[in-house]
């Protein structure tokens, strides 16, 4: 914990303020910006039917409403970590470290409306405890809980991917062998479950690898802490696996410690045919590398269940070892256009799609 804080506080004296966006992110040819709000800590993004986009937090422990006129309001406060933020059926759910919240017609109440416990068994393990919550095409609730360490082996409902009815009923675990997902969503034509998750730390610079895993049935395992990236053996816990356990590699790996979080393809209604089953990733960036990694936001392409072409997209958030803004978590609006939340400085960002 020791060499995190130190990476942290090393970090955000490294971060420098942006006075024009448009000189500083170097864009692709198809994409314009604008800042759509300043939020304190941006993490995960919900937006409601009647325009209103909610984001979630970390250290803030809030929740936030940003009306069409880019008010911020604090919906909920004085909570653990809420990164995780979902919308569905007028109801907000909140996804804390230990426990998932509801608020009922939140869009008419805010703040005043009382949260509804769903979930209160989750551990409260503030080592990747923090928590991305979305909802399948099942109509379940999705769920990770991350490894509570750099590596160990802990029994589930650590180091695993659940999912749940909407009222917390019928918990069970969807996949095994995982670090640290904080992004994850669902292929638009075979609705498989695409995630990233981050490599463990204290290997060097370059290893292991950063992951995108895809979960092709309930029950797969992905390798932590046995194996990382689909090859590599960890020095303490590698010999350990159980016999006979079956581990899925990933289906592709990137730059080590780039801190991959939010994924999400574009949707074909919306983008040209070049774009269909292409997705992009926000790297949060590295904070134990001896040069900085991440720090973007790169784009990949699926073509017979591989990903091709994954290359940067959209740069310019560190120049040199300085570093401006950090992205987390991707929000697609119905007209294409998509915000790119950054917990550092606290913007989002909205990304329109030229005409």
């Amino acid at each position: 914990m020791k060499f995190i804080i130190c990476g942290l506080l090393a970090l955000s004296f490294s971060l420098h303020a942006r006075t024009d966006l448009k000189t500083v992110l170097i864009l692709p040819k198809e994409l314009n910006l604008e800042v759509y709000a300043e939020v304190d800590g941006a993490r995960q993004m919900a937006m409601s039917p009647k325009g209103i986009l909610y984001v979630g937090s970390m250290d803030e422990g809030k929740v936030y409403a940003v009306d069409s006129n880019k008010k911020v309001t604090v919906v909920a406060q004085n909570l653990m970590s809420p990164q995780g933020v979902v919308y569905e059926k007028g109801s907000l759910y909140i996804a804390e470290i230990h426990q998932i919240t509801r608020i009922d017609k939140i869009d008419e109440t805010f703040s005043k409306s009382p949260k509804m416990v769903v979930v209160k068994t989750f551990p409260s393990d503030r080592h990747h405890g923090w928590k991305t919550i979305n909802i399948g095409p099942d109509g379940k609730m999705y769920v990770p809980i991350g490894a509570p360490c750099n590596v160990c082996d802990k029994p589930v409902p650590y180091q695993a991917m659940h999912r749940m009815n909407l009222d917390g009923s019928g918990l069970e675990i969807v996949a095994k062998g995982i670090r640290n997902t904080v992004g994850f969503t669902w292929h638009p034509e075979t609705k498989q479950l695409w995630f990233t998750d981050m490599g463990r730390d204290m290997m060097g610079d370059e290893i292991p690898p950063e992951e995108i895993n895809v979960i092709t049935k309930v029950g797969e395992h992905f390798g932590f802490p046995y194996l990382h990236a689909g090859k590599i053996k960890d020095p303490q816990f590698g010999d350990k696996a159980p016999q006979g356990l079956v581990m899925t590699p990933p289906v592709h790996t990137m730059q080590a410690h780039s801190a991959p979080i939010g994924i999400a393809f574009f949707p074909k209604d919306k983008y040209p045919k070049e774009f269909h089953n292409c997705f992009m990733v926000a790297h949060h960036g590295s904070w134990n590398r001896s040069k900085k990694s991440g720090y973007e936001i790169g784009k990949g392409c699926v073509v017979k269940g591989k990903v091709v072409n994954y290359v940067p997209y959209i740069t310019g958030f560190k120049e040199g070892e300085s570093i401006s803004g950090r992205p987390v978590h991707f929000l697609f609006l119905t007209d294409g256009s998509f915000l790119v939340s950054e917990d550092s400085p606290g913007t989002i960002l909205k990304f329109n799609l030229k005409k």
